[in-house]
C-alpha cells in the first residue's frame, strides 16, 4: 500500500462520536507505539501532516499541543517536533563537536581503527531517524577510537549514501567524519541531538572496548542535522566510562 493510500485509509476512520483532534492524537500515538515514528525521530512537518491526515492545521496543532503537554512530543523552535523518550533527558552542551574534534582540542594522542565500511540497506528504525525511504542505502561505519593504545570509544555510524557517495572510499582512520561531510561533500552541520544512558557491555561492545561482560558503559545515540534540518548522520556510540568523563560548561 502506498503512503498516500495508507494515510487516506487512516483519515477515513474519523467518526462523529469524539472530537477530531482526539482521534488525531490517537493516530499519532499509534505511529509512535508501533515504532513507525521511533523515539527521538522528527515527525512530519505541520503542512505535510495536516494534508495527509486531511484535517485543518488548527486541529493538528491542538492534538500536538496536548501530546507535548503529556511529554510524548517535544518541539524545538525552528527545528521541528520530535518523539520524546520516556526517560529523563538532560542536555549537556550547546556546542556540537565530534569525539575526534574534542580529542584534537585536548591534544590527546588518539587513533582510529575502521572495522567495517559498507553500503547497506537500513532497518526501519534507522530509515525513520534519517527520514529515508527504506529502499535508500546508507553507508555503515564501525570504528574504535584508542587513546594511548587503549580502546575508549566504539562507534557505529549511518550516513545516507546519496549525500556522500565517495565516503565509502575515504580514509576514515586519517580524516574526521564531520570534516569530510562538511569540507569535501559540502554539507553544513548545524545542530544535533544526543541521548545518554548507562548500559551493560555485551557482545561486540565487550570485544571492541576490551571490558568485562556486563561492565557499565556509557551509551550515546546521536542524530546530526544540516542547516536545512536534513538528518545527515545517525550513530550509536559506546564509551568506556572508566576512562572518559562528560563535562559541561553552563551559563544561566
Amino acid at each position: 500500500m502506498s503512503l498516500s493510500r495508507q494515510w487516506h485509509k487512516i483519515s477515513s476512520m474519523y467518526n462523529s462520536r469524539e472530537p477530531i483532534y482526539i482521534q488525531v492524537k490517537n493516530i499519532i500515538e499509534k505511529n509512535i507505539s508501533s515504532s513507525k515514528w521511533p523515539i527521538h525521530s522528527k515527525i512530519p512537518d505541520e503542512i505535510t501532516l495536516s494534508q495527509k491526515l486531511e484535517i485543518s492545521r488548527g486541529t493538528l496543532r491542538k492534538a500536538i499541543r496536548d501530546l507535548v503537554d503529556q511529554g510524548i512530543l517535544t518541539q524545538i523552535r525552528g527545528k521541528g517536533t520530535f518523539v520524546v523518550s520516556k526517560n529523563i533527558e538532560q542536555p549537556l552542551a550547546s556546542h556540537l563537536v565530534s569525539f575526534s574534534e574534542s580529542m584534537q582540542e585536548q591534544n590527546l594522542n588518539f587513533k582510529t581503527l575502521v572495522i567495517t565500511k559498507a553500503i547497506i540497506k537500513p532497518d526501519l528504525k534507522i530509515a525513520a531517524l534519517l527520514e529515508l525511504d527504506t529502499k535508500k542505502k546508507v553507508i555503515y561505519l564501525e570504528r574504535v577510537r584508542f587513546v594511548d593504545n587503549v580502546p575508549i570509544i566504539y562507534l557505529k555510524n549511518f550516513i545516507p549514501y546519496h549525500y556522500c557517495m565517495g565516503l565509502i572510499r575515504d580514509d576514515l582512520e586519517k580524516d574526521a567524519l564531520f570534516t569530510l561531510l562538511e569540507e569535501k561533500y559540502g554539507h553544513h552541520i548545524e545542530w544535533g541531538r544526543r541521548y545518554f544512558k548507562a548500559v551493560p557491555a555485551l557482545g561486540d561492545v565487550v570485544q571492541n572496548l576490551g571490558v568485562e561482560a556486563s561492565t557499565p558503559v556509557m551509551y550515546l545515540e546521536q542524530i546530526v542535522y544540516t542547516d536545512t534540518s536534513i538528518p545527515l548522520e545517525y550513530s550509536n556510540v559506546w564509551i568506556n566510562s572508566n576512562r572518559f568523563d562528560i563535562v559541561s560548561v553552563l551559563r544561566r
